[in-house]
């Protein structure tokens, strides 16, 4: 899914009403959902604003691992857990794109002042060490890093059997259920 496309989703709006209120045509908007057309930033800023969301340039590599957890700590604390979830999903995509080095994971986080976001963030740094052939860093394997109860992370009784079964590993060791889908961005 295209950012322009998950802006629109995020928004609840139809692509007509999102359109309307983006100041530009359906078919202009598909042709950016569809990655026929590159927004550019003005515009992109325009349609994140419809969806009340910002965007904004990061240069290439600036953003750590720790920045990336202090801002997934300031979302959950604001309550936004569907942004939280995004930036961890970008997160792991920025580690598999080589813009965050495998081996700055080895750094202790900390907490994000929730057990269960704990929990995830360090099965996600497991299953990236995994998928990168090097080791889990030690931090990750804490006591705090795991639960005891289960906890599945989309709300949604009906898609459980199918998290179930599509939670990477090192996260269902961890009582964690979320398919992996959901941990890549856009």
């Amino acid at each position: 899914m295209s950012l322009v496309a998950r802006l629109r989703a995020d928004s609840g709006y139809t692509q007509a009403e999102f359109a309307a209120r983006a100041a530009t045509s359906r078919p202009r908007l598909s042709a950016y959902e569809h990655e026929r057309t590159d927004p550019g930033l003005e515009t992109l800023q325009r349609l994140a604003a419809v969806a009340e969301r910002e965007i904004g340039i990061v240069a290439k590599g600036t953003t750590t691992f720790l920045e990336r957890v202090g801002t997934i700590r300031a979302a959950l604390a604001e309550g936004d857990e569907a942004y939280a979830l995004r930036l961890v999903a970008e997160f792991a995509d920025a580690v598999r794109a080589g813009r965050i080095g495998i081996d700055a994971l080895g750094v202790d986080p900390g907490s994000t002042n929730d057990h269960r976001w704990d929990a995830l963030i360090g099965g996600v740094v497991e299953w990236l060490a995994r998928e990168q052939g090097r080791p889990t860093p030690a931090w990750s394997a804490a006591p705090g890093r795991s639960l005891d109860e289960v906890w599945f992370v989309s709300r949604r009784r009906s898609i459980r059997p199918f998290v179930f079964v599509e939670t990477p590993p090192p996260l269902a060791a961890r009582n964690v259920f979320v398919t992996a889908a959901s941990l890549r961005g856009v």
